[in-house]
């Protein structure tokens, strides 16, 4: 009676546990459609966005720590790229610090003043030349003459180096660009000038982004990739939500059957062994 108790009881858990795998591989879960997007891409096509123009420069696989309604693994990503013609570039000079303009190094000097709006750039002793400079409180110009004598003289009062005077708004010629003298504080010079810069947005499968310039001001975007050689962009972020929702919905009910199968099998194993222990007479 006992063996065909639970003989019953474990073919009950045999079907239950092969119909809920048959669901599992049966199931087919939602997918995410992005219908009339606002821009199809693929690598080397351009996004244009007013005064500014994007280009795919390129699509590629990279780790992820999370994704819908799953752990990490391996998620689609797409790099955007703009060239930038009016770019600001800017570097900072330190009160007496040696710089380079016009192919000539200068030592910097700013006055001692509460708001200073100049400074001074001085010459300084060049390369192979019997002087070089020391600081003992002030700064000296060290001469070495052939029987070793050295004299010393106050830097700037030493008549063998000339001045520059800079103030904030000036242009000058650095590094072969035009540049403005932007700033001059106590201990800095702050230099600005505008070149051309290339500047990347990297984009990544199911996150949102803003595309920056005049047209797309404020406008989010989200990318879904069809494949690793093309995906989409809509603005249709909350529709796109739902549809993550959805299956995350989806994979907690699959989740729930793989338990469906794990507690059966184990139920069957146990049931089997108690069924066939010895009894006692």
């Amino acid at each position: 009676m006992q063996r065909r108790a639970a003989a019953v009881y474990i073919a009950f858990f045999v079907v239950l546990a092969a119909g809920s795998y048959a669901f599992i591989a049966t199931a087919d879960g939602p997918s995410i459609t992005v219908d009339d997007p606002e821009y199809q891409l693929e690598n080397g096509s351009e996004i244009d966005a007013g005064e500014r123009t994007y280009t795919v420069t390129a699509i590629e696989e990279s780790e992820s720590s999370g994704g819908h309604g799953g752990g990490g693994g391996v998620t689609l990503e797409a790099t955007l790229s703009r060239t930038n013609n009016s770019a600001v570039f800017a570097e900072t000079w330190e009160q007496n610090s040696t710089v380079s303009i016009e192919s000539e190094d200068r030592h910097l000097f700013i006055p001692n003043a509460t708001d200073p709006d100049e400074a001074t750039l001085r010459t300084v002793p060049g390369n192979g030349s019997n002087a070089n400079l020391t600081y003992d409180d002030k700064w000296y110009v060290v001469r070495e003459s052939e029987d070793g004598t050295r004299t010393l003289t106050p830097y700037l009062q030493d008549e063998a180096f000339s001045n520059t005077t800079i103030s904030e708004g000036d242009e000058i010629e650095f590094q072969g660009n035009a540049t403005t003298v932007a700033n001059i504080t106590q201990e800095t010079v702050l230099l600005e000038w505008q070149g051309e810069r290339t500047e990347s947005l990297t984009i990544s499968d199911g996150e949102a982004f803003i595309l920056n310039s005049t047209d797309t001001e404020g406008t989010e975007y989200i990318p879904h990739f069809r494949s690793g050689e093309s995906f989409v962009l809509t603005t249709d972020v909350e529709g796109y939500h739902e549809q993550v929702e959805e299956q995350q919905h989806f994979h907690e009910r699959i989740n729930g059957v793989w338990g469906i199968v794990i507690i059966s099998s184990i139920a069957t194993v146990l049931l089997t062994g108690l069924a066939y222990l010895p009894r006692k007479e």
